[in-house]
């Protein structure tokens, strides 16, 4: 088959994924319990699957009739942040391609793989990124990490006294301790941080 999908931008799927906190997670209190939420508010079996990366290659995988998340077994016992992404990455899935997920020929690993390659690899880009557009906004939104960021500048002001605004390279270093409220691993704040421009979002050092 070939994949369709809707071109969605970075901000479309974020208010989507805004949306689904609105829904699932209205206090939004992080870290963002996407576990539990999947699991028992949405009914959703998350099977650890042993070898699925080892063997297939594959973080994980939604089932086609959208009722299972398959994660790596190793990466769910040891992993917990990248577990996390796992979970939500695929539950991008089930909230952007529900449509797409009714055709698509794949009920076992080997089967998902085989369809991988034998879509586009554009149309295959597009569906992943979607999910990782997705999984990224839903466990690190806007305002929490506007919020974090600001008291750990307010935790570093003595190194940034003489500085008006945030410089981008203090982001790589802040990002391993802005992680940990989270719950993700620290590239998922970098890449967030740096697609909300947060230097400009948050107060510049001389008004806080």
């Amino acid at each position: 088959m070939t994949l369709t999908l809707q071109h969605l931008t970075y901000s479309e799927i974020g208010k989507k994924a805004n949306s689904f906190l609105l829904k699932y997670h209205p206090s939004f209190e992080i870290p963002i319990p996407v576990e539990n939420i999947v699991d028992v508010n949405m009914g959703i079996h998350i099977f650890p699957y042993p070898g699925l990366y080892k063997v297939h290659g594959q973080n994980g995988f939604l089932s086609k009739d959208r009722t299972t998340i398959n994660v790596d077994e190793y990466q769910y016992d040891n992993y917990y942040p990248k577990c996390r992404f796992t979970i939500a990455h695929e539950l991008g899935h089930y909230v952007l391609h529900e449509r797409q997920y009714a055709n698509l020929p794949f009920n076992a690993p080997d089967e998902y793989e085989k369809w991988l390659l034998a879509e586009s690899p554009e149309a295959i880009d597009w569906f992943e990124k979607q999910s990782d557009w997705f999984a990224e906004q839903l466990l690190v939104p806007t305002q929490s990490l506007i919020e974090v960021c600001t008291q750990v500048v307010k935790r570093h002001e003595t190194k940034l006294s003489e500085l008006t605004r945030v410089p981008d390279d203090f982001w790589s270093y802040a990002s391993n301790e802005i992680a940990t409220n989270f719950d993700v691993n620290p590239p998922v704040v970098e890449i967030r941080i740096r697609r909300e421009k947060i230097s400009l979002k948050i107060k510049t050092l001389n008004e806080q």
